[in-house]
């Protein structure tokens, strides 16, 4: 996990926001999350907004080919839940994400931990098993940001399951920084709908890399952590 202050220009931010407005409204251009999170409009190439994700891009991996950057404009209406990019299902080489706010408030933003999943159905089987009582917590993030949607111990509600992952760092949402990360790092949002202020927040999600879903690679199962 990485942050970048004062990274991106106004420009570039307004280019994000007049995409979105021009494309929100068609249905080729954007997905809906399978779990009602979200509305993704889609920053295809041969777009303003691709370009300036690629130039972005290009500063970490210069190399970096249009078929391997997938982006879009995201409004969310409830926070995310904790999971991986599944854009790095299987993969054989690295595959990173960006998160880049579209506002700026230091009591919103994402959970990143250090802790490694192949797949979302890898951390729910490791939720549903976990042992609270043989197991020690790492920190108590929990208690500093509003995080009622994500998992705790049944037999506790006030024992949070992310109080016993590695906390890599909290990135909080200020205009013109964004965090650069693995896609495979366990993460989260904090729940922005506790402020009556936000009935949804808007962010740019960039992934990196080839997404083969092939050839999984038993590195990122030696780094799991609990």
């Amino acid at each position: 996990m990485e942050v970048f202050k004062d990274a991106l220009s106004g420009h570039t931010l307004d280019i994000f926001r007049e995409h979105h407005e021009l494309f929100k409204d068609k249905e080729t251009h954007n997905d809906i999350n399978n779990f009602g999170i979200d509305i993704r409009t889609l920053m295809n190439p041969g777009t303003k907004a691709f370009d300036e994700v690629k130039k972005i891009c290009q500063k970490h991996f210069p190399n970096v080919q249009d078929n391997e950057i997938y982006a879009n404009y995201q409004r969310q209406s409830k926070p995310t839940f904790l999971h991986v990019d599944e854009y790095g299902t299987n993969r054989k080489t690295k595959t990173w994400t960006i998160i880049i706010p579209m506002h700026t408030d230091d009591r919103i933003g994402v959970l990143i931990f250090k802790d490694f999943f192949n797949t979302n159905d890898e951390i729910q089987k490791t939720i549903m098993n976990f042992d609270y009582a043989k197991s020690t917590k790492k920190s108590n993030v929990s208690q500093d940001y509003p995080i009622s949607h994500l998992p705790y111990n049944y037999k506790d509600v006030d024992d949070k399951f992310i109080d016993y992952l590695d906390l890599a760092g909290v990135f909080t949402y200020h205009l013109g920084n964004y965090v650069l990360f693995d896609t495979n790092q366990i993460h989260a949002s904090t729940d922005f709908t506790v402020y009556p202020e936000y009935q949804q927040k808007d962010l740019v999600q960039i992934h990196i890399g080839p997404s083969a879903n092939e050839g999984y690679n038993p590195y990122y199962k030696e780094k799991i952590k609990i």
